[in-house]
């Protein structure tokens, strides 16, 4: 099917080769949501999606893969999961376009967060609207399978790598259909947080992936949780192993809950027990990730960092801890376990990273997010620069918002949003500091 641009059907519709689809106008931009990409047998590789003819309407957001509720609820930006529906083959992807003219607009595609066993590319704090009126960008959002379904077993039994490979499903999707769009097939920037930061990362680790990507940002990542992991794994698939394949669903998420309570790992992996597993295609061994690193360094630039007090958020979780964070007499305490476990999970892990890729040929900015960092116990927490990139719809009131409104946070996050749409159209980052928001450099400078 030869490829049509939008403005050419008029802009709410787009022929590309993966089929016509209708979108739906919202204040400056056009959303398509809920594109299938790939579907899957489970455990199996995902399998690309053509639709067929016809114009299919797309205005209804993603399914989120099978997941359980996160018990961070409204606490963490892209946690409140109980508003969409479900699917076990989840492999759909939504895009949203600036309004009006548009020809070759750098294209932005967010991979979410969730610990690889929650979230969902179309949550509502995860709005592309404001990145996109505003920058004149494409975002795009990929979701796809998540716990022992995604980061576990394949049919064979053996470990796997099937989420990450649903995600590169997903940018070969865009890569072959966003100039339909009005986006440039060759300037396309991954964005992600936490886990999504984390994937971002294995993508430009991973075989076979250089031409789907030209830049990636890199949002705080759990690099130090990532190594190390093959025994805890190989216990887990030989619990899941026990498992009939054809078991219905719900006994799917029994046998996960029982899989992560029986973890006894002891080190830092604990923390994190389901990703993307080294030594797995599309991923080098541990101790190829330098080799596979000076193939992929020349050629893409990354922005990655940390914000100051990402270990924040997760004490939030416990009320008692909170009591003493807030204690003057007791506050030095917590926040000194913050730092550390900020500094060792989070923070050194990542410019280790970074400094690395510089060393390999890359391009590498490392940035330390401060905004808020005094604001009682949640300061500068763990998804704390979410709310900045996408505003921060649903949190009102929730301790994660930090006394802000809604529309304050919005405003207060148009010079992140400039900066992270600048990197993705140049690849420059023109600026050392937000001021109240974050420090920013290149390594080697």
């Amino acid at each position: 099917m030869k490829a049509t641009r939008a403005d050419d059907l008029g802009e709410t519709i787009v022929q590309c080769p993966a089929g016509t689809f209708s979108g739906y106008r919202d204040d400056g931009v056009i959303h398509f949501l809920g594109i299938r990409y790939a579907g899957s047998e489970r455990f199996g590789a995902p399998v690309p999606y053509r639709y067929p003819d016809g114009i299919h309407e797309m205005i209804s957001p993603c399914p989120l893969a099978v997941q359980k509720s996160s018990g961070a609820g409204m606490r963490m930006p892209g946690a409140d999961t109980g508003r969409l529906p479900q699917e076990e083959s989840c492999q759909y992807l939504s895009v949203t376009v600036p309004e009006g003219s548009r020809e070759n607009l750098p294209v932005m595609v967010w991979v979410h967060g969730g610990s690889f066993e929650s979230g969902g590319c179309d949550l509502i704090s995860y709005d592309r609207r404001p990145l996109a009126a505003e920058c004149n960008v494409i975002v795009a959002g990929i979701g796809y399978r998540l716990g022992v379904l995604g980061f576990l077993k394949d049919r064979s039994g053996r470990l796997c790598n099937n989420g990450l490979l649903d995600i590169i499903e997903g940018l070969r999707w865009i890569r072959e259909n966003i100039s339909s769009f009005g986006g440039d097939p060759d300037n396309i920037t991954l964005f992600g947080e936490s886990a999504g930061g984390e994937a971002v990362r294995c993508i430009l680790l991973s075989e076979g992936t250089g031409d789907l990507y030209k830049r990636a940002i890199i949002q705080s990542a759990p690099v130090g949780v990532m190594s190390g992991r093959r025994p805890m794994e190989e216990k887990m698939l030989e619990e899941l192993n026990r498992m009939p394949a054809d078991a219905d669903i719900g006994e799917v998420m029994r046998v996960q809950a029982a899989i992560s309570s029986h973890v006894t790992e002891r080190g830092p992996q604990k923390h994190m027990i389901f990703g993307p597993n080294f030594g797995v295609f599309p991923l080098p061994e541990e101790d190829g990730i330098t080799d596979r690193m000076r193939r992929a360094a020349p050629d893409h630039d990354i922005i990655i960092g940390t914000t100051e007090r990402e270990a924040a958020l997760f004490i939030g979780l416990r009320k008692r801890i909170v009591a003493l964070d807030r204690c003057f007499l007791t506050r030095w305490i917590i926040e000194a376990a913050i730092r550390k476990i900020t500094g060792s999970l989070f923070t050194k892990p990542c410019e280790d990273f970074a400094k690395q890729y510089a060393a390999c040929g890359g391009t590498a900015y490392v940035y330390r997010f401060i905004w808020m960092k005094d604001y009682d116990y949640i300061g500068a927490c763990h998804t704390s620069d979410v709310q900045l990139l996408f505003g921060a719809k649903g949190l009102s009131g929730a301790d994660i918002s930090m006394g802000k409104t809604e529309s304050e946070t919005l405003e207060e996050g148009r010079p992140v949003r400039r900066m992270w749409a600048e990197f993705a159209r140049s690849g420059k980052v023109a600026e050392t500091e937000i001021e109240g928001i974050l420090r920013i450099g290149r390594i080697g400078d």
